[in-house]
Order: C-alpha cells, then structure tokens, then sequence
C-alpha cells in the first residue's frame, strides 16, 4: 500500500481555527493524490438553542471547485467536533446523505470508531486497533479495509475521492484523537 500524507499543507492562524466561523472562509489546504482539497468553514443552521450555544458550522471540502464532502452540523474544531461527532452529524459524501456518529472512549481499542452511514448501502468506518486506525468499507457482502496507520502516516490503497475527503477530515479537524487510547491524554 502506498503511503499518503494526509496533513494539511496550509491551516488558518491558530486563533482563527480554534474559534466558531462566523463568515465563510478558507481554514484548510490539503495535498493528496487526487488533487487538493480545500476546507471551508461557514455558520451553519442554528434554529435551535443547543445549535446556538454549540456553534454549528457547515463545512465544506472542496476539490477544485466540487464540494466532496459537506458536514452540515459540525462544530469548532478539536473538542466541539468531538462532542458533536458523539451525537451524532449529518451531511453529504459526494451527495449521498450520510449520518455519521462516534463511538467509546474506552481503553479496549475495538470499542472506540467513527462510523459513517451514507444512503447509498455503504458504511464507512474508522476504527481503532492495537497499533494501528484503519478505514473499513462496509457493505452487505463484508468489509475491506481501505487506508491504515503506521509509523504515524496513512497507507491509502483502492481510496476515491470521497472517501479521501473523509480521510482529510479525520486528520485536519483533530478527530482522530477520539480513536486514540485515553492513556495518550494523560502521559
């Protein structure tokens, strides 16, 4: 499997990253294989209190001038997206809907994952294990396993450009932490 680095080449100051989007702008330039992607954080839909005081953003990675993925009810980064990823978002992976949901803080590495249900029949997870995260296709004949870590990067092998995008999602927002063993927190 060839190694890809999935890592942003360009991010917003550290101020304006960790603070909510309050205009639409670019937060993120990311090189890989199939071109690069650009993230775009705007506000997103707040008609509800818990989205007001949530900050809910829209956020959009582009690949060119095509929005791949576009995460309707996500949240500043690091641990806003994190608490919203545990509710529970939605959103659209080259226009499929898709739920996407978090799971587990646990020390057991198979009970903490990422799990994204597009409407189309396929699961797209990213799940923890002993020394390594992988990214797993699923559908209703079995599952393969798409990406890998190791040595701190991403072996990508058969990846197209939405499940790319998910990868570069993972990896800018700082979501992977969530499939992290706690231990990591605390030494």
């Amino acid at each position: 499997m060839p190694e890809s680095p999935v890592k942003p080449s360009w991010r917003a100051p550290w101020r304006m990253w960790l603070q909510p989007a309050h205009t639409r702008d670019r937060h993120a330039v990311i090189p890989t294989v199939h071109g690069t992607y650009t993230l775009f954080r705007e506000p997103g839909p707040r008609l509800s209190s818990d989205a007001k005081a949530e900050a809910w953003e829209r956020w959009q990675f582009l690949l060119g001038e095509e929005t791949v993925l576009q995460i309707d009810d996500a949240a500043p980064p690091w641990q806003l997206i994190r608490t919203r990823l545990r509710r529970g978002v939605r959103g659209r992976l080259d226009g499929v809907p898709f739920t996407a949901r978090a799971a587990g803080r646990s020390l057991l590495p198979g009970r903490r994952g990422i799990r994204f249900t597009l409407d189309d029949g396929r699961t797209l997870s990213f799940t923890a294990h002993a020394f390594h995260l992988r990214l797993v296709r699923e559908t209703g004949s079995g599952g393969e396993v798409l990406a890998r870590t190791r040595a701190g990067g991403w072996e990508t092998d058969r990846l197209d450009r939405g499940e790319l995008a998910l990868l570069c999602f993972i990896t800018a927002s700082g979501v992977d932490q969530l499939l992290r063993s706690p231990l990591h927190e605390v030494f």
